[in-house]
């Protein structure tokens, strides 16, 4: 228990004896100065005890994915919905280490993984302050940010109140980074669009081959009715057959050869922007791509084995499951692969396999898939020599090409406390420290 919240108890008391000795003493001075004092420390302990009351704290975040290395702004806004004044508050909002805000003054926290945001304002009666922030992102994954914890309490702070307020914990999801692979190339006949299908499935109306007579059984909607009034001869239209291609990005999770021997963050995150690159190459040669790894989530609903397909937001859902991986590998990715082969990798698709160990039982299963017709690539992101890889699935070392800078946590700028617990005349100074940079706006409701 601190020095104030004991002076805080003796208030009352301290005032009720000072009327008392003022009855007895008939000394109307002291008599008044303790009356007076009594009613004054009952209306600040109503006010400290209504200070928290209808105070809303609300964060707006970007409702879209960020990359690692992107700013964003954001905004935090405090709203004293009642008739009483806040001649003091203090806020200190958990922010994830993951991100850092640019135009405050952090502090530590309890928590290793977080500091906090700390800020210190008044507002008056209805009245609602908007703070803005400028936050970059330094790590990939799910952020959230919260709990906000404030205090306040009565004009003269001699009964400070600590609350901590429940507002849903804001999140923001970044995407890990990417680099530009302009000269890769997947492993098929024709790495831009679609193939010329040998046998023909089904034609692809964006593929016209020309004109022939009509023949019983042809579809209605093939006929050219413009060239068979002209030529006054049945004529339709025909199209080459076309097959989509596919292509399969395989990342292990694995950076060591034995799960009890740890991980190294550097080579996951080789393999992880490796495997972003190389989605979204894969989507600009027009391929429809999908994602097999043996990571586990740090969301629960992330999939982490998701099928090619067409659909908008396939890009996405990909970058969400990597930007979601944890250095934890349940099952070896080659059972993985060699499991989920039959409905995550169509038949024909390219696959490419993304590894720091590339270990033997890997290569095998890549082995069989290039036998039963699947072009595969091989990329090794680790430390130690290449592998060896088989007669069809050759190693390729692109690991440096990977390896972007580790980002560092942010440091705190303010020291453990806020402000000295005694509030004098230079409180308003205080404040416009505890602000740094941050930019406010206020107006009454």
């Amino acid at each position: 228990m601190t020095r104030k919240e004991i002076l805080s108890g003796l208030w009352e008391s301290l005032f009720l004896v000072l009327t008392l000795v003022g009855i007895a003493l008939v000394s109307p001075f002291i008599l008044i100065v303790g009356l007076f004092g009594f009613i004054i420390v009952i209306g600040a302990r109503i006010w400290s005890r209504l200070s928290l009351e209808d105070l809303v704290y609300e964060r707006d975040l970007p409702d879209h994915s960020v990359f690692v290395g992107d700013e964003f702004d954001m905004e935090i806004r405090i709203t004293n919905a009642k008739p009483l004044p806040i001649p003091w508050l203090r806020i200190a909002d958990m922010v994830p280490v993951g991100l850092e805000v640019l135009n405050a003054r952090m502090g530590r926290s309890n928590s290793r993984a977080a500091l906090e945001l700390r800020e210190s304002i008044n507002l008056a009666w209805y009245e609602r302050v908007r703070m803005h922030y400028r936050v970059r992102a330094l790590r990939r994954g799910f952020h959230q940010l919260g709990p906000a914890v404030l205090d306040s309490g009565d004009l003269f702070g001699m009964f400070p109140r600590h609350g901590q307020t429940a507002p849903p914990r804001d999140g923001v999801l970044v995407y890990p980074r990417t680099v530009e692979l302009p000269d890769f190339e997947m492993p098929s006949g024709r790495p831009i669009g679609d193939n010329r299908a040998t046998v023909a499935l089904w034609d692809d109306p964006n593929r016209p081959r020309g004109l022939r007579e009509y023949v019983p059984g042809d579809p209605i909607k093939t006929i050219d009715w413009k060239v068979t009034a002209r030529l006054r001869q049945v004529l339709v239209r025909t199209f080459d057959p076309s097959v989509t291609q596919y292509a399969v990005v395989v990342m292990d999770v694995s950076t060591t050869d034995y799960l009890f021997t740890g991980y190294s963050p550097r080579l996951l995150e080789r393999a992880i922007v490796g495997a972003g690159s190389i989605v979204s190459r894969s989507m600009e040669l027009g391929h429809r791509v999908g994602l097999v790894t043996n990571g586990v989530a740090l969301r629960s609903g992330t999939r982490m084995v998701i099928p090619p397909s067409a659909s908008p937001t396939q890009l996405g859902a990909i970058m969400e499951a990597l930007a979601m991986i944890r250095p934890v590998a349940p099952e070896r990715i080659d059972r993985l692969l060699e499991r989920e082969a039959s409905w995550a990798v169509p038949y024909g698709s390219t696959v490419v396999i993304i590894s720091a160990v590339m270990n033997p039982d890997l290569l095998e299963v890549a082995e069989r898939l290039a036998i039963s017709g699947h072009p595969v690539r091989a990329i090794y992101v680790g430390r130690d020599k290449v592998p060896e890889g088989t007669a069809r699935v050759p190693v390729e070392d692109m690991g440096t090409r990977f390896d972007l800078p580790m980002p560092k946590s942010p440091e705190p700028t303010v020291g453990d406390s806020f402000v000295d617990d005694d509030f004098g005349e230079d409180f308003e100074e205080q404040i416009k420290l505890e602000r740094g940079e941050a930019s406010f706006e206020r107006w009454r409701m």
